[in-house]
């Protein structure tokens, strides 16, 4: 066992060695030998052993006092040996001094270490809260602390092997971790199995540090409880995440959702954007709680708000409730319209979901249309009158000129000749042309139709109709109605119309010796909501190039002398057509005939209790 010595035996034995070298000097010097460097190395041995004591600064200051001591005996007549002895004298002494504080330093930090290294032992070691083993590189376990005993089990008077404590299928994962453990000195983040002595299953994720080339400490995280916590995280989120995606219909919606304790558990960007709040404040608090703080930037906010707590209290929806948000220094003037529905599927049964739907810009819209709308209403009524007072100021000279034209035949046909007679005919069927080209735009301009207006109109019946009216005219005409047209919805005087001119065209602009007409319907499903309808002939045709302009007003493509009419029938047709919101377009081919195709709004349920209602 090594002793310590005190500082009174460190100051005997220093004094004991000076003094032995002063005697050994002494002696040298009455033997008239007394060389330098020797009486340097005679005093450097006691300071050799004193410095050995002390530390730098006292090396330091006995190097000089050793030198002091050596001057007299060197002599003072040679400056370069006094300085060589003083200049060794420090260096020695420091530099022992120097030693002995680095050793005693070392010496301070392993005691420390050997002091940690008891208490981890004993502290940390034993009451860490994951499990500790020290394990050889066959991964025997040859230490565990408690919380290995704990989770683990089996007896703590033996070693545990490999294939007792790790699941059998991670046995070939822990060799290789072993091998990388004791070659690179640690492992990090390696995830496996225990099992424990109750057979038990036990997730655990591992981390070690190689201590020896054979030993190495190895700690291992428990996961059940975060494998527990993290299963229940992700239904929390699947449940709130199924929530959110069955209450979002749009982004641009304000949208709230409780729970079926009332409270509100989410709300998105667009209600802190509509109200100027912060939608974070709304999250965690009572339904009511939460709209009462922004329940104040409603023009309605009283009514509101009780309508709102009614229907809350009473599990009722609000299917739509239009409500105007005052503007302020965070929000703008919005138009919201308010919906409030009840949760009813079994997991979220007692929740409720608000949607604030904004159509601020739709109600400007509405505006904008509805005062366009009523300019429109006042300048058609204007025209109507200007066309019915138009009509009746050009009319009236034609009934003039046609009367005088037929009394000038009647009382002095015998007087003219005949290309006097000539010209007054063509003056009379001009009249007649005229006055029927004036009852064409009037018919025209005051073709416009209200969908609020509409009916049912038996199509078959209209056709059967327009057949005996156009008996005369349909003489020698081999006309075929399918005895299945649907009905429509729409104005039965305006749908006549279509059919009328269309037939009676069909029957004009006809060269054949037996001509031909079928009046049909087809299934189009490219025009939903809508039946399509035809009128097919074996006329003339029509070339490509004039399928649209036909439907231009007062488009005659033939001669009028071949063909009469003022042309506008067709004009008629397409905006009668279009005012039911349908199309209307022909197929033809030159000497074959054509195909008129139009369509119009199917007669259903729905519409007519729409429009009647």
């Amino acid at each position: 066992m090594k002793t310590k010595l005190n500082p009174v035996e460190r100051a005997i034995i220093v004094v004991a060695a000076y003094s032995i070298a002063i005697l050994a000097v002494v002696l040298l010097y009455i033997s008239w030998y007394r060389p330098a460097g020797l009486v340097f190395g005679v005093f450097a041995v006691p300071l050799i052993i004193g410095a050995s004591f002390l530390r730098l600064s006292g090396g330091l200051l006995l190097g000089l006092a050793t030198a002091l001591i050596g001057m007299p005996f060197i002599g003072f007549a040679n400056p370069t040996l006094i300085a060589g002895l003083l200049a060794m004298d420090l260096l020695l002494g420091g530099g022992i001094g120097w030693m002995n504080r680095r050793n005693a330093l070392r010496r301070e930090r392993w005691r420390r270490a050997k002091t940690l290294q008891g208490g981890y032992e004993q502290e940390i070691f034993e009451n860490s809260l994951n499990i500790l083993h020290f394990i050889d590189k066959e991964g025997t376990i040859l230490k565990r602390n408690e919380a290995s005993r704990g989770t683990i089990g089996y007896p703590t008077k033996r070693s545990l092997g490999l294939a007792e404590y790790i699941h059998p299928e991670d046995i070939d994962h822990m060799k290789t971790e072993l091998v990388r453990l004791f070659e690179r000195g640690e492992l990090r983040d390696v995830k496996l199995r225990f099992i424990s002595q109750t057979r038990n299953v036990i997730p655990v994720e591992l981390r070690a540090t190689r201590i020896t080339e054979r030993v190495a400490i190895m700690e291992a995280r428990d996961l059940r409880q975060q494998a527990e916590l993290e299963r229940r995280l992700m239904e929390a989120e699947a449940r709130y995440r199924y929530l959110i995606e069955e209450a979002v219909d749009t982004l641009d919606s304000g949208i709230i959702i409780t729970d079926r304790k009332g409270q509100v558990v989410w709300a998105n960007e667009a209600i802190g954007r509509f109200f100027g709040i912060d939608r974070d404040r709304l999250i965690g608090i009572d339904a009511m709680r939460a709209f009462s703080r922004y329940v104040g930037v409603f023009e309605n906010a009283e009514d509101f708000g009780r309508k709102v707590q009614e229907a809350i209290e009473k599990g009722e929806r609000i299917d739509s409730y239009t409500c105007r948000v005052r503007p302020g220094m965070d929000r703008e003037e919005r138009v919201l319209v308010y919906r409030s529905i009840p949760i009813e599927t079994e997991r979220y049964k007692g929740g409720r979901i608000d949607h604030y739907i904004d159509i601020t810009e739709l109600k400007r819209l509405e505006e904008g249309l509805r005062e366009k709308t009523k300019r429109l209403e006042r300048s058609n009524e204007k025209l109507e009158e200007y066309s019915r007072v138009v009509s009746h100021d050009l009319k009236s000279p034609l009934h003039t000129v046609e009367a005088f034209t037929g009394f000038l035949l009647e009382d002095y046909g015998d007087k003219l000749d005949e290309e006097g007679k000539k010209y007054l005919y063509t003056l009379k069927n001009a009249s007649m042309r005229m006055r029927e080209l004036i009852d064409d735009l009037r018919d025209l301009s005051n073709i416009h139709l209200d969908a609020t207006s509409f009916e049912r109109v038996p199509v078959a019946r209209v056709v059967e109709e327009i057949k005996e009216d156009l008996e005369v005219d349909l003489r020698g005409v081999n006309l075929q109605i399918d005895p299945d047209l649907p009905p429509v919805m729409g104005s039965k005087i305006q749908v006549r119309q279509v059919f009328h001119n269309l037939i009676v065209n069909a029957v004009k602009f006809n060269d054949k010796a037996l001509p031909v007409i079928h009046v049909g319907w087809v299934k189009d499903s490219r025009h939903r909501g809508m039946h399509t309808f035809f009128v097919r002939d074996n006329g003339i045709g029509i070339e490509s190039r004039y399928h649209e302009r036909i439907f231009g007003l007062f488009e005659k493509l033939n001669p009028r002398e071949h063909y009469e009419g003022t042309g506008a029938g067709l004009a008629i047709c397409k905006r009668i057509v279009e005012e039911h919101g349908g199309e209307i377009w022909v197929e033809s081919e030159i000497g074959k005939g054509s195909t008129f195709y139009f369509t119009l709004p199917q007669a259903t349920v729905r519409n007519e209790v729409k429009v009647h209602a």
